[in-house]
């Protein structure tokens, strides 16, 4: 006898009971509570993407290191690391894993804008500080330190406005976490319980990565115009500085962007979200 797999219970909007929050202070709470829960989808996340970039970095052979990353180097390692951690649902599925809380709030913008802006941050919490850490230990065992403070800036700044982006991703293509034994009992539905969940899974890995390098090209684009040796040799720090200077303005601008139009396209998709994330038995 084949043991049953449990149906996901179905959110209704009047299921979420708790007070949505009133300020960021109290949103940002609600998600450190949300994420420090089981089943730790975020930090455990954040952890093995950090486990298998460093791994490939280290441990595989450098001609496919070469491929694999196009900036090397012990600074390079940490600007790379972090956004290989935020590469992946955490960054794109805002909305469905928290469904309840996001369909009471559905027509307060103030109240989701919030949310959203909480969910970035808390993010950035988890990546951030490792990958500055990280920076600056590497730095400190080389002779122009301004670099690594200049790329400990660039990992602080840019990944805010990628994360604003990326989160569209998640209000246009939703799925719910269900586990892993729901999602295979139904495979006979393969359509919307496998291929489309596995390609919002995978699609992270390029659109985190591919949203980073946008913001930074730019920056190489003068480098490669400006500076006397082009992008094949060090930089002059005043080179250097101005590019990631125009990185984080862009970043920044992204940031005051993409949170406004993530919060016009959940109003305009209302209707579709209300019923999606009503009904988590729709993967």
């Amino acid at each position: 006898m084949v043991p049953s797999t449990p149906e996901p219970m179905a959110a209704d909007v009047r299921a979420y009971d708790g007070p949505l929050p009133g300020t960021l202070r109290e949103a940002l709470r609600a998600e450190w509570r949300r994420v420090l829960r089981p089943p730790f989808e975020t930090p455990l996340t954040v952890a093995i993407n950090a486990g298998l970039m460093s791994s490939a970095w280290f441990f595989l052979p450098p001609k496919l290191v070469d491929d694999l990353f196009t900036l090397h180097g012990s600074v390079a390692f940490a600007f790379v690391l972090s956004s290989w951690m935020y590469s992946d649902v955490p960054a794109t599925n805002v909305l469905a894993p928290d469904g309840l809380r996001v369909l009471a709030a559905i027509d307060e913008p103030r109240v989701l804008g919030r949310l959203l802006l909480a969910k970035s941050t808390v993010l950035w919490c988890f990546v951030a500080p490792i990958c500055l850490l990280i920076s600056f230990i590497a730095g400190a065992g080389q002779s122009d330190k301004i670099t690594a403070v200049y790329s400990a800036v660039a990992i602080g700044v840019v990944p805010f406005g990628v994360l604003a982006v990326s989160g569209w991703l998640g209000i246009l293509y939703p799925y719910h976490p269900v586990p892993l034994r729901y999602r295979w009992s139904r495979r006979r539905d393969w359509k919307p319980m496998l291929l489309r969940w596995g390609t919002l899974v995978l699609l992270p890995y390029a659109v985190v990565p591919g949203l980073t390098i946008a913001f930074l090209s730019p920056s190489l684009l003068i480098w490669g115009l400006t500076s006397p040796s082009g992008l094949t040799k060090k930089l002059p720090d005043n080179d250097f500085g101005l590019g990631i200077a125009l990185a984080c303005a862009i970043a920044a601008a992204a940031v005051w962007l993409g949170h406004r139009y993530a919060l016009r396209l959940i109003a305009r998709r209302r209707d579709a979200l209300v019923a999606y994330l009503s009904d988590p038995k729709r993967g």
